[in-house]
C-alpha cells in the first residue's frame, strides 16, 4: 500500500479489500468482474486498485486459471466459439482464452455428437428437414461445418445400428 495515503484513504482501502474477499468468497470472479463489482460498491479508483493488486497477490484471481475451469466445466455443451464469446464478455483478455483452450481443448465432435443425440435422437432422422435443422442449429452455436457433418453421421449411424439390433 502506497503510504502516502491518509487514514481515511487507508480505511477505505481496508474495505474496498474487505468487500473483495466476500465478492470471492461465493464464486470465482475475473479481474474486470471484480473491478466492476467494487466499481459499484462506489469505492473510489485508487482503493479498486489497491484491492485487485492485494487479491492478485494472493492468487485469489487468476483469469487463466478461471478460463480453464469455466472451459473445463463447459465444453461438453458449448462450442469453442461460444466459449471465447463468453469470456470475453466476462473481461478475460483473448490471449489468456487461446491458452486456456490450448490446455483444456475441447472435444467438439463428441459433443455435437451427444448434443444432437439428446436433441434429436427420437426423431427421423431419415427425414431432410430434421437433419438440416440440426446442421442450422449447431452452425448456428459456432461449430464448424466439417465438425458438425462428422458428428452428425456417426450419430446416425450409432442411431441405425441400435434400431438394425
Amino acid at each position: 500500500m502506497n503510504e502516502e495515503y491518509d487514514d481515511l484513504q487507508k480505511e477505505i482501502i481496508r474495505q474496498a479489500k474487505a468487500r473483495a474477499l466476500k465478492i470471492l468468497e461465493f464464486s470465482d470472479k475475473t479481474e474486470k468482474q471484480l473491478r466492476d463489482k467494487l466499481k459499484e460498491g462506489e469505492f473510489p479508483p485508487f482503493a479498486v486498485d489497491e484491492a485487485i493488486e492485494y487479491v492478485r497477490g494472493y492468487h485469489y484471481i487468476d483469469d487463466l486459471r478461471y478460463a480453464e475451469v469455466y472451459i473445463r466445466g463447459r465444453r461438453s455443451r458449448k462450442s469453442t466459439y461460444e466459449l471465447r464469446m463468453e469470456l470475453r464478455q466476462k473481461g478475460v483478455d483473448p490471449e489468456l482464452i487461446e491458452t486456456a483452450l490450448e490446455n483444456e481443448p475441447p472435444d467438439e465432435q463428441n459433443t455435437i455428437k451427444e448434443l444432437f443425440i439428446k436433441k434429436y435422437g427420437r426423431k427421423d432422422l431419415s427425414d431432410p428437414k430434421t437433419y438440416e435443422k440440426a446442421l442450422r442449429y449447431f452452425a448456428a452455436k459456432g461449430y464448424s461445418f466439417d465438425d458438425i457433418k462428422k458428428a452428425v453421421s456417426a450419430a446416425v449411424s450409432e442411431q441405425n445400428e441400435e434400431q438394425d439390433s
